[in-house]
């Protein structure tokens, strides 16, 4: 008897001890627990050895192990919004991400400088892009046409690029196919050149192709978050994440993705 009464009470203690911490979780809930968007890299909970993941949630203050200088993590919070946390010689930085970040106009490309300026830095293309480019300074056809160089395996590839009318067209399904096979789709720099009579070179970039599974879960989450907000702080603070994890989007295309992902416009 006294046994079944000592274990009655054990039972007791615990379930009140979590209904206790079960309050305690919800009433700090918002001020010290974040959602994570993505992470970059590997990052490990020390306490439990487990990796971070997408959709986790990460309360202040907890151990983490960065496997790499470069690993880093969106993170998110209803009431103090996103950031970024990373580390810095074994310091944790827990930094405000970048807000108010434009995309990539969706304005016809006009000249060489504003193809220049198009085609820079970390380049993101979400499925596919679409670039309308003025046929009268680069018209593209057989014999004239953009293409792209990258390295692979030691050795410099070459793909031509196809356009449909006046818009060329970026798939990573036809950039990363190799002698009519495919290889891995990765984030690489690459040139790109303008053939006509002659190659031009018109820059040097970094085309990121993200899974868009895995991009749509990430923005779901953000959304969550963000429900009570207008449609343009949402475009805004979804712009924001992808500059910082991604690459600059194209207007159009992210905003058409928005549309028939999210019917968000």
């Amino acid at each position: 008897m006294r046994t079944i009464l000592y274990i009655l009470v054990i039972i007791t203690t615990v379930l009140a001890a979590f209904s206790f911490r079960t309050k305690k979780h919800e009433v700090n809930l918002t001020d010290n627990e974040y959602k994570v968007l993505t992470v970059q890299g590997r990052i490990i909970f020390e306490n439990s050895g487990k990796d971070m993941e997408r959709g986790d949630l990460y309360v202040t203050g907890t151990p983490l192990n960065f496997t790499t200088i470069s690993s880093r993590a969106a993170i998110i919070n209803d009431i103090n919004g996103r950031y970024v946390i990373s580390s810095n010689k074994g310091k944790l930085n827990v930094l405000p991400a970048a807000n108010n970040v434009m995309s990539r106009s969706n304005a016809a490309i006009l000249n060489a400088v504003d193809l220049k300026n198009h085609f820079s830095g970390r380049y993101l293309v979400i499925k596919r892009g679409e670039v309308q480019i003025s046929s009268e300074n680069f018209p593209m056809n057989e014999n004239e046409f953009f293409y792209l160089t990258y390295m692979h395996n030691g050795e410099e590839i070459a793909k031509k690029l196809r356009s449909e009318g006046d818009f060329l067209i970026i798939d990573a399904e036809e950039i990363f196919k190799i002698d009519g096979k495919s290889i891995e789709i990765e984030e690489k720099e690459m040139t790109l050149f303008y053939k006509s009579d002659k190659s031009s070179k018109i820059n040097t970039f970094t085309p990121v192709f993200p899974d868009a599974e895995i991009l749509k879960q990430e923005v779901g989450i953000l959304l969550e978050t963000y429900q009570a907000e207008s449609n343009s702080k949402k475009i805004n603070e979804i712009t924001g994440f992808l500059n910082d994890f991604y690459g600059k989007p194209n207007k159009k295309s992210l905003s058409d993705w928005l549309k028939a992902e999210f019917e968000l416009e």
